[in-house]
This record gives C-alpha cells, structure tokens and sequence, in this order.
C-alpha cells in the first residue's frame, strides 16, 4: 500500500510539472507573438511554436501564439501570423520520426520556410516597392529561423556536455528573454515609461553586477537591440544598455550604490553621444526607475537571475586530485610504519663456516699453553694441515671429530688430543648454528625483498592514479561554482574523478553552514553535478567532501562467541567501506585461543584495514601481511588466518582472499557456492610474497555471503550451513548470522572461537 500511494504521488507531481509547463509555453508564446520589430509584428511566436516542437508543449505554445497574435495584431496581420503559427506546428508534427529532424534541428527551417511562404503571400497586396518587400521578408524569415534556433535551445533540459554548450545555453537565454520583453516595450507605466525597457534594464543590470563587464555588456547589446527594434530608435537603447554595462561592471564588487551610480552615469553619456538624450529623456527616467527598483530588490533573487551569466572561473581540480593522490601515500606510508614496528629486523652479520677456520679457531683454544705449538703450527705446518685434511671427510660425514680420524703418527707427537679434538667438535657445533641463522637471515631478507617488490606495486597504482584521463572536471566545477554563487557563498570547489571513473567534489568555505543549512541541499548538489552524491563525514573544519554515490549498498550482520573457558576471543572481523566504493569484511583467526590469539589477529587485521583504506590492492595487502608475520615471528612459531572480501559497490564485482581460512558461502539465487582455501595461514606460508587463494565473482543484487572462523565451518559436513544459507529469506543479516551461530554452536560445541559475517547485496533505493 505504501508504495501504490509512493507511486501516486510521484505520478501526481509528474503531472503538475507537466500542466506547469504547458501553462508556461502557452504565456509565453503569447507575450513572443506580441512583439514589434521594425513597426510591424515579430516572427518570434511562430518561432516559438515551431521550437516547442509537438505534444502537449507545442500545442499549448500554438494557442498561446494564435492568441497573441490575433489580440495585438489585427484582423489581416493576426490572421496571417496565426496561420503561419498553424503551419510551423504541422510541419512540425509531420515530420517528427524522421531521423533528420531529432534533436529539434527542423524547428528553424521551419520557422524560415512557413515564414518566408506567408511574407511572399503578404507581398502581392502590399503597396511597398518589390525589392523592398522582398527585402523586409526575407529578414523576416532569417529572423524567425535564428529566434526558433535559440527558443530551443534555450528551452533544452538536457545536460550540457561542454564548455561551448554552456555558453550557447546562456547566450539564448538573454537573447530569448530579450526577444519576450519586445512585446513588453509596449507596455507603459504611468504614461511615460515601458515596462518591457525597465525590465530590459534590471536584467541588464543584474548581468553588469553578477556576471561582470562582459557579461554586462554582451547582455546590454543583446536588450538594447530588441528595445531598439520595437521602439525604431538608431541604436540608442543599445549604446544606454551595452556601454554602462561595460563600465558599472568594474565596480561590482565595491556595493550597489557605487555599481548603479557609475551605470546611470555611463549611460547618461553613451545616450549624448548617440545623440538622443535631449530629443527624448525617456531612456534616462527609465534608467532612474530601475535603478530604484534594483536596490530594492534582495541579493538571493539577482544572484540566481544572473546565475547563467556569471563567470566560470576554472576550479581546483587537478590540485584537487594531487592533494588525493598525496592523501593516499600519506596513509600508505603510515601503513609501512606500522609493519616496520611489527617486525624486528635481523641485523648483517659475518660468518666464516671454512672448515680451515674451524681448525684455527680450534688451535687457538685447545694449543694456546702447549710447548710444541710453535713446532707443529709454524715450522710442520704442512705436515699439520696434511693430518687434518685427512680427518676433514669422516669429520663431515660423521658431524664431529674422533681421535681415530686423525693420522696415528700425529696422534702420538700430539700431547693434548682429547682437549683438540673437544674443541674441533665444539666449532663444528657453532658452525652448524651459524649455518643455521644464515639461512633464516637469508629466509628473512628475501621476505624484506618480496615486500620492496609489494611496495613497487603500490607506486605503481599512485602513478596510474596521478596519470588518470579522468582527473579534474572543469565544466562540473563551473558549475558548482555559479550554484554556489547563487546563495552567495564564495568558495573554492574541485571537482574530479579518480582512476576507477568515481566523481569526488571538495568544497573549501567558511560558510558552508549556509550551504546545509537547507534539508535538501545534497538533492540540490546531485542535480547540480548530474550524478547522485554522499556525504562521507571527514570532519574536517570548512571542508566539505562529495562522492559519488555507489548504485549499490550491502547490508551486514555480524555475530560472535568465545571459546568455553576464555575471556577474550581470538577472531577478531571487521568490515569498512573504501573511499574508491569497495566495502571490505575481514575476519581473523589467531594461533590457539584468548590474549594472546586475540592480539595476533587484532595486529593482523589492523594492518590490513590499514592498507586497504590507503587504496592497495588486496592481493598486494595480504602479501605483505604475510611476509610481516613471517618476519615478526622468526623465533616464535605465530600465525593468523585471514579471510578478506572486498565488494566493488558499483559494478558488483566481488574477491574472496584467503591464507588458512575456512571456507566462505555465496547463494545467487537458490544455489549456494563453497569457496574453499588451500594456503596455510598468514606467517606460515613459505617463499617470497606468497599469494593468498584468490576467487573473483560478481554478486548480484539479492545475493548473500556468509563469511566465518574454522570453529564455525571448518567441518566436510557443511550441508547444514548450506540449506540454512538456501533457505534463509531474511533480509535481516544479523539475524542470520546468530542462526549461524546457533546452529554451529549446538553441533559443535564451544571448543574453538566462533566468528560469524554475513551480508547481502542490494540496489541502493
């Protein structure tokens, strides 16, 4: 019920826009047709209904163009204007499936031909010379088909894709506005000033102050040739409007008394020169009366008239995406810190295992006080070293020294065998420890070495991230900028994509207060950039920070009990949403069970968030946590296992990551798929940078993913979890993950830490 009556209101409300806008084209084709150019009546409604194509729109700009038209023009003009109106919409609604007309591109030739067609039909009862008649209508024509061009696309809804488009939209937007106030310039106020003039100037005006000279002065031509061309005056309202617009827009930024000051001034002397001011002093009351009018009118309402017209300065996205970028290596590289204090280095050490040196070392022990020292290891040297040499084979082979490996004749001339060879036998001891430590200490430096190859990896992705094509939005950033200015509110704004093609927009003010201060400004933001936004909370003081907001949204439950007996379990889960829009779930198993397992896998899973959040990729994450409990736990045997799931939450791809977890559960649909794990557990698994398992998939909306410590699944008898897994419609994660649990719990027991994580992925409503 709720969502028919959700349903109804929206249809409601598409109704009323669509009422609304009829109303809208219907007035305002009718205030077009009402206007003069030249002393007689403007194309401009006949170029109305032919932009206002067909369909509710353009029948509603047909009757209200007739209307104008038959009101203000007489029997014979009204009547042929009318019907030339009729025309333009027949060709209009003839015409409008064939693929050369899409996009509106008919509406000015249309507007041309019909006109040209009811000019010549006017030209065989008018008494005016031929090349004057033909002349007049073909003006005529050109001016409908440009007018018919510009009323499109003005009217046009649909996003603008480029800087030009932009300027093209607000440049017939003045000259559309321009062209309906001729049907105003009629219009007296109190005998002696026209209400369309007055209004040309206020518009003129809020250009000059909001937009600039430019602007001011590209919108004065624009009003001052329409004022001109309905009042057939040379050019007067044209030098009144554009050149104190020109002028009064220098001072905008020093208040509106100065601004108006210096435009009724400016314009005082553009009419002098134009030679109009002492004939007719009409533009300078009118100039006066505007001016009034202005001051009076609030600051909100001329900053979101001028909105269009005000300039696009270029924003601050290419700083913007480096200060990323920069943020991202900042939290990598406090990431290397925290594995550099996890792990003690082994310091360079020397060690000589030459068998000589065994012997030498032996010597110096076992000799030192022997009278015969000198005799045997000076002048017999040779004969020494032949001896031992000779022991050297079955020394080795049998890992310590006998005194029947020596030769008999050096045994007797030798007064002190047993103290040598007990010596020998104790270098061969340290030999062999010292062979052992090289091979850990070399184990560990080709660990240290795999993760220098990790980290050239990271680098790698900052320099893809730094060499995006995507980087810094120029025309969104304009745009935010002129919203921004239209509630008055200076700030600095960039806005950019990263590498994954994610808008972000950061927006640096001191009164971003005013900016949310309004329930609906993330809807007005979103409109505004054309893409649906979030609002992460950085907590950062006069920053605001927008993302992109993900096309999907994954809902977690999490569940959890200690092994009897403990009072502090050993799994430790997490999950996380990235800024890229990947949500992360970790779960961690320590070695056996209470502080000290908790304290591994709290270690373990806090690096790991650590890099995840700082944009690694996650393979190249689990590797270097494997190598730093590897190198952590060179002489004690500790290990964690680590179960990682990462969710893009736009495209819905999904990896699983294992090293010694239990197998995870995903159900698509109503099957139920079991991803298993092969590795041993982070800290065990041998040789540089060895890769967790990894499984890629996609997760549509409605599928689910159950996540949990071997105390829960580490069983071959896994149907139970499956049919509850199948069988489960809840959309409650949390409550299937106690079911989980419970079941586990009372098949089991409690001899093991149980962590359960289950979550199901949805579209965002």
């Amino acid at each position: 019920m709720a969502v028919r009556e959700k349903r109804r209101g929206r249809d409601t409300a598409g109704d009323l826009a669509l009422i609304a806008g009829a109303v809208w084209r219907f007035l305002a084709a009718a205030l077009y047709a009402s206007g003069r150019v030249g002393g007689t009546m403007a194309p401009f409604g006949v170029a109305a209904v032919a932009a206002s194509g067909t369909g509710l729109g353009g029948a509603s700009a047909l009757a209200g163009a007739c209307l104008g038209y038959l009101a203000t023009g007489g029997a014979e003009q009204g009547i042929r204007s009318a019907a030339a109106c009729v025309a333009a919409f027949t060709i209009m609604f003839i015409f409008q499936d064939a693929p050369w007309a899409a996009g509106g591109r008919l509406a000015p030739f249309a507007a041309l031909g019909v006109t040209l067609l009811s000019g010549a039909l006017g030209c065989l009862a008018s008494p005016a010379p031929l090349a004057e008649a033909i002349a007049s209508v073909a003006a005529e024509a050109l001016l409908a088909a440009l007018a018919a061009y510009f009323f499109r696309v003005a009217a046009g809804e649909g996003e603008r894709e480029s800087e030009l488009a932009e300027k093209r939209h607000a440049a017939a937007l003045v000259i559309s506005a321009a062209a309906a106030l001729t049907g105003l310039a009629r219009l007296e106020l109190f005998g002696a000033l026209s209400l369309g003039r007055v209004t040309a100037l206020l518009c003129v005006m809020a250009a000059s102050l909001k937009g600039g000279s430019f602007a001011g002065a590209a919108a004065g031509t624009a009003f001052g040739l329409a004022m001109d061309a309905a009042a057939l005056t040379p050019g007067t309202y044209t030098a009144a409007y554009a050149f104190p617009a020109l002028c009064a827009g220098l001072f905008s930024r020093f208040g509106r008394l100065a601004f108006l000051s210096v435009f009724v001034s400016s314009g005082a002397l553009a009419a002098y020169f134009a030679g109009g001011l002492f004939e007719d002093v009409t533009p300078l009351f009118e100039a006066f009366a505007a001016s009034v009018i202005f001051m009076l009118l609030p600051p909100g309402l001329l900053s979101r008239a001028a909105a269009p017209l005000q300039p696009m300065s270029p924003g601050l996205g290419e700083s913007g995406l480096r200060r990323y970028a920069a943020r991202r290596a900042e939290s990598i590289s406090r990431a290397y810190l925290d594995v550099y204090g996890a792990v003690e280095r082994c310091a360079e050490c020397v060690n000589d295992n030459d068998v000589a040196r065994v012997f030498d070392r032996a010597a110096d022990a076992a000799c030192v006080k022997c009278r015969r020292r000198d005799e045997c290891w000076g002048a017999g040297y040779a004969q020494t070293l032949d001896a031992l040499n000779s022991a050297t084979a079955s020394m080795l082979e049998r890992g310590r020294l006998e005194a029947e490996d020596i030769p008999a004749w050096f045994r007797e001339s030798c007064r002190h065998m047993d103290a040598f060879a007990a010596a020998v036998n104790g270098e061969l001891r340290a030999q062999a420890m010292r062979a052992q430590f090289a091979a850990r200490l070399r184990a560990g430096r080709m660990t240290a070495w795999g993760q220098y190859r990790d980290f050239a990896a990271i680098l790698a992705g900052l320099s893809r991230e730094l060499g995006s094509v995507n980087g810094a939005d120029p025309l969104a950033e304009r745009r935010l900028t002129r919203y921004l200015r239209s509630l008055d509110i200076e700030a600095d704004a960039a806005v950019f994509r990263d590498s994954s093609g994610r808008l972000r927009a950061v927006i640096e003010s001191g009164a971003i207060g005013a900016l949310t201060r309004d329930p609906a400004w993330l809807d007005r933001l979103s409109a505004v950039l054309g893409v649906r936004l979030c609002h992460p909370d950085d907590g950062a003081q006069g920053r605001l920070t927008l993302l992109e907001a993900e096309p999907l949204c994954v809902s977690v439950g999490v569940a959890a009990l200690k092994k009897a007996g403990e009072s502090v379990s050993g799994d430790r889960g997490t999950y996380f949403k990235t800024d890229a829009g990947v949500l992360c779930v970790i779960l961690s198993d320590g070695m056996g069970a209470g502080e000290d397992a908790a304290g591994g896998s709290v270690e373990a899973v806090g690096i790991r968030e650590r890099f995840l959040r700082g944009g690694v990729e996650p393979d190249v994450a689990m590797k270097i946590l494997n190598g730093a409990l590897l190198l952590k736990n060179e002489d004690e045997w500790g290990f964690a296992t680590v179960d990682l799931m990462c969710v893009d939450l736009f495209s819905g791809e999904a990896g699983f990551y294992k090293y010694g977890a239990a197998p995870s559960y995903v159900r698509s649909g109503k099957s139920v798929r079991r991803i298993d794990c092969e590795s041993l557990a982070a800290g065990m698994a041998p040789g540089e940078g060895a890769a967790p398992d990894a499984v890629h998939m996609v997760l549509r909306p409605g599928s689910v993913a159950v996540i949990a410590s071997d105390g829960v699944a580490a069983s071959a008898d896994d149907a139970w979890l499956r049919e509850l897994i199948a069988g489960s419609e809840a959309t409650d994660m949390k409550a299937l993950a106690r079911r989980v649990l419970r079941r586990a719990a009372e098949l089991f027991g409690r001899d093991d830490d149980m962590t359960v994580l289950a979550l199901r992925v949805d579209a965002r409503p």
